[in-house]
């Protein structure tokens, strides 16, 4: 009896998971548990690193395939990113979106970067043709933007890419964003 009402209980979970799974793309509960795994131990490594370089490096996967994101100061930061995220086990593929751009911001860089972020965040909710616009990581540093993530066409790739370059300070748009495998 006590098995019959876990089971009961274990049911909408799973329901649950399967229906989330097929929201974000054609991927089955279990590649969406494998890929938060393998994100996790990404971001863990990429944090366990000394020079903390996991700290501005968002990581995304869909399918094995692991995207890194984010602006760091050097190469030697991309450098150790990627090679860090390519050790990772389940890890099929690493693809760089990450953006070097040296020096620190003013205060006034900061909130003219912020002003950018929330303009571009509101206009790609705004857009009807983006559907996943949830699936779109942005970052601004020194009016770059950089638009990261897995969407299902190129016309979502486009227009977020298209929201970005008409938004008033935007200096440089860098949109790795790439179609789910």
């Amino acid at each position: 009896m006590c098995v019959s009402r876990a089971f009961r209980r274990l049911v909408p979970t799973l329901v649950a998971i399967s229906l989330a799974s097929t929201a974000f793309g054609a991927e089955t509960a279990g590649q969406l548990i494998d890929d938060s795994t393998i994100a996790t131990k990404t971001k863990a490594a990429l944090l366990d690193k000394k020079a903390a370089i996991g700290a501005s490096i968002n990581v995304e996967v869909y399918k094995g395939v692991v995207q890194l994101s984010g602006f760091v100061d050097s190469h030697a930061a991309e450098t150790a990113a990627l090679t860090t995220a390519g050790k990772v086990e389940g890890a099929r593929k690493v693809l760089d979106a990450i953006v070097v751009i040296e020096g620190s911001r003013t205060a006034g860089e900061m909130v003219d970067d912020t002003t950018i972020q929330t303009k571009l965040k509101s206009g790609l909710a705004k857009a009807e043709s983006l559907g996943d616009a949830v699936a779109i990581n942005t970052e601004v540093r020194h009016g770059h933007v950089l638009l990261a993530g897995f969407v299902a066409s190129h016309g979502a790739a486009k227009t977020a890419g298209d929201v970005a370059k008409g938004i008033s300070g935007v200096k440089q748009v860098h949109n790795f964003i790439t179609l789910q495998p």
